[in-house]
Formats: structure tokens, sequence, C-alpha cells
């Protein structure tokens, strides 16, 4: 499944769309896993999970947040990402329990060059700080999906 939608920031979630904005693209594409709807201690998953080269992802709260793999970064950046929420206590709460979702792979393109079209203006550049993407409605390439069902697998085979 590929849904393709504007976004302000890297939060996606496969069900609620947040707040779209016009100067950037990123593409979802789920994959299936036996971690959706694990449950487990926060500390010890995060831990485990940064064994496997995950990140504990900027955007999260203390009900809600993501592990990113970073695949790549050519042609905008590749993420395998693994949605949690907590069942349990807060996100760093070492005691805290989260449940997993779908994970899936995520891919934000944007143009890495001078945005000839952008209008110049302090106050303009205060809201809008994106630039037109390259390919609106790109795909992502097959290459970073097949890496991060590699990954996927993996870590569902080492986990137990």
């Amino acid at each position: 499944m590929i849904l393709r939608e504007p976004f302000l920031c890297l939060q996606v979630c496969l069900v609620k769309i947040r707040k779209p904005y016009n100067k950037g693209v990123i593409i979802v594409y789920a994959l299936n896993s036996t971690l959706t709807n694990q449950t487990y201690n926060y500390q010890a998953i995060k831990d485990f999970l940064e064994e496997q080269g995950f990140v504990l992802a900027g955007n999260w709260d203390y009900q809600q947040g993501y592990f990113d793999c970073k695949l790549a970064n050519q042609d905008g950046y590749h993420f395998l990402r693994i949605p949690f929420e907590t069942v349990n206590g807060e996100v760093e709460q070492p005691e805290a329990v989260v449940q997993l979702g779908s994970p899936f792979v995520l891919t934000h393109r944007y143009q890495d060059d001078v945005d000839q079209t952008a209008d110049s203006g302090v106050l303009q550049a205060s809201f809008n700080q994106f630039q037109t993407p390259v390919e609106k409605d790109g795909d992502i390439p097959k290459v970073y999906i097949e890496q991060a069902e590699q990954k996927l697998r993996l870590v569902e085979k080492t986990i137990d």
C-alpha cells in the first residue's frame, strides 16, 4: 500500500493524516510484520532496536513515538519506521510499556538546490521554510522497500 500525502513534518500515522504543507512530499509504504500490536517494556525494546541501528525519532511525545532506521539519503530521506504508543507509563520512563504499530518505509523527497520559485522576505520565510519537492508523486524506489523488508525480518528473527 502506498500513501501519498503532504505533511508538516515526518510524523506520519497510517490512519490519520496530520497537518499538511505544500512544499514537500512524504511517501509511505506499509509493511506486514509480526511486530505489529506486540507489547514490550519501553527500555528493553529501545535498547534492542538501537542495537539493530534504530534511533528514537525526535518527534516523540509522552504517549507515542517512532523508532527510525535510516536506509539512505539519496534522492530524499528513506527510513524504516516502527511507530509505537504507550500502554502503561510515558515515553522515556524505563518502566513504561509500549505497543508497536505497523512498520512502514517512509520517503521524504525534497529539492537539494535553490528553489527558484521561492518567495523572499522575512515574514514569508518564517512561515514557509520548505522547498517544492523534486517529484511530487514519486514512488519509493524498490531497493529501499527491499532493504527495509530485510532489516525488518532480521529484527523479527532476533527479537525473541
